[in-house]
């Protein structure tokens, strides 16, 4: 599982948000999440928002190292999703049914980046069961120890109703990672703004473009992947 890759500007949740459906992604109608973690000398804060129980939902991310910061942000809505880069001043626009590889090849500097519910899923079926309870937050968290079945990855965790609220793990070559949640509102409203693209950017739509590749697909089929 791949829950930190940094180059460049970090396309955050896009693993389970390439194609929604009635499906509810939260336990909770809307929230904000305010979260930080330390990987590799880089110090990121994000912020996911949601509403409709996950079929609108925006995480911003500012990542600062060597004195130098990015901050982008993807919003999805129940139709597109739109990557924001603040720098470039740019926003390239994808239609929901568009697959990640294709996000990651036509996004510019978006990579992929950490899928929290997959996170947690994985952690509560992967761990030694609940060690215990300690209070993050002021919320009364269940505790979990984890170590990835290949062994790249273990780590202590602690989960609230779902939500992930502090992790400490090490990856395979040793790097530690240290992330914490700075700000949590569960179930209060959320303005419509938070959901906006912003004015004054470029925009770069792959509607069309995606569509032309998907009906090659359908013609041609998938080419198959050499193997190395």
């Amino acid at each position: 599982m791949k829950w930190f890759t940094f180059t460049g500007l970090l396309l955050i949740g896009s693993v389970f948000l390439m194609a929604q459906d009635a499906h509810d992604w939260y336990a909770s109608k809307s929230g904000k999440i305010k979260y930080q973690y330390e990987y590799a000398g880089m110090l990121t804060e994000y912020t996911i928002i949601f509403d409709d129980y996950g079929k609108k939902q925006v995480f911003d991310l500012v990542g600062k190292t060597g004195g130098l910061s990015d901050h982008s942000r993807t919003i999805i809505t129940p139709e597109s999703m739109f990557i924001v880069n603040y720098e470039e001043k740019q926003i390239i626009k994808f239609p929901l049914e568009a697959d990640r590889e294709s996000v990651d090849e036509f996004g510019g500097n978006s990579a992929g980046g950490i899928d929290l519910q997959e996170m947690v899923a994985e952690v509560k079926q992967g761990s030694s069961g609940k060690q215990g309870t300690e209070v993050v937050m002021g919320k009364l968290c269940d505790v979990y120890e984890y170590a990835e079945p290949l062994g790249e990855y273990k780590g202590k965790y602690w989960i609230w109703e779902g939500y992930l609220m502090r992790a400490e793990f090490i990856d395979a070559s040793g790097e530690h990672t240290f992330m914490k949640v700075l700000e949590i509102t569960i179930d209060t409203p959320v303005s419509a703004k938070e959901f906006e693209v912003p004015t004054g950017f470029e925009i770069t739509d792959m509607t069309e473009m995606m569509e032309q590749m998907k009906q090659l697909q359908e013609m041609y089929g998938v080419p198959e992947e050499e193997e190395e």
